[in-house]
């Protein structure tokens, strides 16, 4: 298992475009939508803190479904073959990927909070920076799974549409683009149930509210994992079945 974590982070690290779309876009995006405001006059310190976590939270979901999904190209060059022949068994395949997924979330996580530090001058205690960091980067797990379960279960023509429709589905829906009391009441009520609301609201609580009771969001979130962890497998399952895998 330790054997094919190593390979896989040095495979992930190889991939072209780690960077730009791990790192650099999110960052974009957000001094972009934090600066807007102060054209107009309108930027404030608490839109920046918001946007701190809707982006980042925006650019390490994204990663990790981009991630996932790219195991597509593994059935195409006979990659999940080959492990098929080895001892790993299709939970140890999935969670040793997952695992090296993480890994993706963390520098879109780390990059966000220098740039709200450094240029937007966000100023938090040290305990709520130790408090959410850990939440952004971990609590993003759940959505590497579900990458990896698209990934599977996808053709190479469909997975991309496949993981939009969820990437921007799950983030429109659970208030990453737009605060959920701008939605209508029954909406907001599903709003959050999802796994996108339930990771960054832990921090938006800790950040707006200094309120660390986040047990609502955790049991929303261990739902999700629990679930996306059996979609996964059972992706990785079918997908023996399919001629490309």
């Amino acid at each position: 298992m330790v054997g094919y974590l190593k390979l896989e982070l040095r495979r992930m690290l190889r991939t072209p475009g780690f960077l730009i779309f791990t790192i650099v876009m999110p960052l974009v995006m957000y001094l972009v939508f934090t600066n807007i405001g102060s054209v107009t006059g309108q930027k404030s310190k608490e839109a920046a803190l918001y946007a701190m976590i809707s982006v980042g939270g925006f650019g390490a979901i994204g990663a990790l479904l981009n991630y996932g999904a790219s195991v597509v190209s593994d059935r195409a060059s006979g990659w999940l073959r080959h492990l098929r022949l080895t001892p790993l068994s299709p939970m140890s395949v999935v969670l040793g990927k997952g695992l090296t997924g993480m890994v993706l979330a963390l520098p879109p996580v780390v990059a966000l909070c220098l740039a709200a530090v450094l240029i937007n001058g966000v100023e938090l205690a040290p305990h709520q920076w130790l408090e959410i960091v850990p939440m952004l980067w971990l609590g993003s797990a759940p959505f590497v799974l579900l990458g990896l379960g698209i990934g599977y279960l996808c053709s190479a023509q469909t997975v991309q549409p496949a993981n939009f429709l969820a990437y921007f589905g799950f983030s429109l829906l659970g208030g990453l683009w737009l605060p959920l009391q701008t939605f209508p009441h029954w909406l907001q009520g599903l709003g959050k149930l999802t796994p996108t609301h339930g990771y960054a609201d832990m921090s938006w609580r800790v950040v707006l509210f200094n309120d660390s009771s986040v047990s609502t969001d955790l049991l929303v979130l261990g739902f999700w994992f629990v679930l996306f962890t059996a979609f996964a497998v059972f992706a990785y399952r079918r997908s023996a079945i399919r001629k490309d895998a």
